[in-house]
């Protein structure tokens, strides 16, 4: 039975264990909500990435906040989003301590490499199960096979997805579709402080598409150079702590936060950040539930689907240069994509397995 509570045992496993930045995550959730759970359909899945897509800051949370609305409204978007936070912000608080103490983290790196191997093969084996589902037909292979050229060669996803949605609608009602495809430590309470901060992270949060990489940069800007915050060295080391962690690697504000004010600007700087686009979300949904009948509505989320398949396999191929190179981590890696394909083991498992394996290896 479906209930909030089950919602929130969800979204929290999935914090817990998504590795691998945000598509990484989407792979997860995938598996959770829609082959175990069956929360919603790989239709809806799509629909929950083009709209996320669309909107400023971290994709993974409005994805997981549109289920969430999808299956119990407000209150389903907030849980949703909240626990599937809830576990990165716990472990960056944990890790920017021990950083900020020690300067050092040992044995991390050795076993975030594993957890990348079998991240890697996650990902491949998800682009092909969602694949045979979601493409059904020559007009989907056409869309897939140019979206996946499109993301190897690094052009802007959510360009990439806008494209490929209106290629499917050239596709399905303009007769000339063919010609056209060819030619294209916990501080005291500062309040004005706490307001700063709150202000750099909604701008941030409302003004920055691509992600969480794509905010990177002007969160270094604002807090290395217009305000002396953090040392380059230090928000580099922040950055690098919001890639081990599960979830979205915007949680680097969480770090930024901490330093300058321990827990509270912790929780002021990731509300901040993840707060713009749950509100733009809110309005996108009435707005798409007016339209989703619209013939063009359905063919441009069609495209979507081949585009979101081409998004799993062009990051798992990448990953594959960066985790595989290692013959010991490239059997491995083979070894669990191999499970999941055949034996349909839980990725939770095979990402556990993975760390251990890393940290036996280095």
């Amino acid at each position: 039975m479906r209930n909030l509570k089950e919602l929130a045992k969800s979204f929290f496993k999935i914090g817990l264990f998504g590795f691998g930045g945000g598509v990484g995550m989407l792979a997860l959730l995938r598996n959770e909500c829609v082959t175990k759970k069956k929360y919603i359909t790989d239709d809806e899945l799509c629909t929950a990435v083009a709209i996320g897509q669309m909107l400023p800051g971290p994709f993974i949370p409005n994805y997981s906040e549109y289920i969430g609305y999808h299956l119990f409204g407000l209150r389903g978007s907030i849980v949703a989003a909240g626990a599937l936070l809830l576990p990165s912000f716990v472990l960056m608080i944990i890790l920017s301590w021990f950083y900020l103490t020690y300067q050092s983290l040992p044995g991390v790196e050795q076993l975030f490499k594993g957890i990348g191997v079998s991240m890697t093969s996650i990902l491949l084996w998800a682009s092909y199960d969602m694949a045979k589902v979601l493409i059904k037909d020559i007009k989907g292979v056409i869309i897939f096979i140019f979206a996946l050229a499109l993301f190897l060669i690094r052009i802007d996803p959510i360009l990439t997805v806008l494209i490929c949605g209106g290629l499917k609608i050239t596709l399905d009602h303009i007769k000339t579709a063919a010609g056209v495809l060819c030619a294209v430590p916990l501080f005291a309470f500062d309040g004005k402080k706490a307001i700063d901060l709150a202000g750099i992270f909604i701008k941030i949060g409302a003004i920055i598409f691509g992600g969480g990489y794509g905010a990177i940069p002007f969160i270094k800007n604002e807090v290395c150079n217009v305000r002396p915050w953090l040392t380059p060295k230090e928000f580099l080391d922040g950055v690098a702590l919001g890639q081990m962690t599960p979830g979205p690697v915007a949680i680097t504000a969480t770090f930024v936060g901490f330093k300058v004010m321990g827990i509270p600007g912790a929780i002021i700087a990731t509300i901040g950040i993840f707060l713009p686009s749950f509100l733009m979300l809110m309005v996108l949904i009435k707005i798409y539930r007016k339209i989703r009948s619209n013939r063009y509505v359905v063919s441009f989320f069609d495209g979507v689907k081949s585009a979101v398949v081409a998004i799993l396999l062009s990051t798992g191929i990448v990953f594959i240069t960066m985790n595989w190179i290692d013959i010991s981590y490239g059997i491995f890696g083979l070894g669990v994509l191999l499970v999941l394909v055949f034996l349909r083991i839980e990725p939770i498992f095979l990402i556990i397995a993975g760390a251990v394996f890393g940290l036996v290896v280095g």
